[in-house]
């Protein structure tokens, strides 16, 4: 094999690589919502979030496809909040967000987001923001734990921002540098830095909102 049919087959190497990670980065998200009733909704979630039940306007109880799977997702207006809480089949806790203008934000994180989306795109528009707000994890004597359900909800109910992990979830239409349009979903971790791109294949105008 001579010298530059070998470059040649480095540098080809290389290239897929770069553009197989880059493919990786983004991902896609399939996604339709239908209302169900409250009866149709797993009783242990319901038992859950009770508090915010009894308190929550405007409640809708929904079914959310994604793919081949599907959660369970309740919005509602709790204390002039809309939020939604998640879950998976059998009722346990997914996560919670609250939805939120981007004034609304820490003045550092609006700065990073309105950044990354002026540093990349030639158009862009922000159509919905949402914090949310995860369980922690932490190893203690080398073993990961994570809050149950209901010390996660409690914590969420107080605000207790030490033990939950904030991120920051937008859904945002963009036109890049080569002038294609497209719809996706970005995940910001608390310091505002990128962590998960999705291309939204159903847009969320056609979901069920508050």
């Amino acid at each position: 094999m001579n010298f530059f049919f070998k470059y040649s087959l480095i540098c080809f190497a290389l290239y897929a690589s770069a553009h197989t990670s880059y493919a990786q980065e983004i991902g896609e998200k399939y996604e339709r919502e239908e209302k169900i009733k409250q009866e149709e909704f797993p009783k242990p979630a319901l038992e859950l979030i009770n508090p915010i039940l009894k308190e929550g306007k405007r409640t809708r109880f929904l079914k959310e496809y994604e793919k081949e799977t599907y959660f369970f997702e309740i919005k509602t207006i709790y204390k002039k909040e809309k939020i939604s809480i998640k879950f998976f089949k059998d009722g346990s806790l997914l996560d919670i967000e609250i939805l939120k203008e981007l004034n609304e934000l820490p003045e550092d994180i609006q700065k990073k987001i309105t950044q990354y989306f002026q540093d990349r795109y030639k158009k862009h528009q922000l159509n919905r923001i949402q914090i949310q707000y995860n369980r922690e994890e932490e190893y203690e004597d080398g073993e990961l734990e994570i809050d149950d359900d209901e010390e996660y909800i409690e914590e969420f109910l107080e605000m207790d921002l030490e033990d939950l992990i904030i991120k920051y979830e937008i859904e945002a239409e963009i036109v890049n540098k080569e002038n294609e349009r497209g719809f996706f979903e970005y995940l910001f971790d608390s310091e505002g830095e990128i962590e998960q791109i999705k291309k939204i294949i159903k847009r969320a105008d056609d979901n069920v909102l508050y």
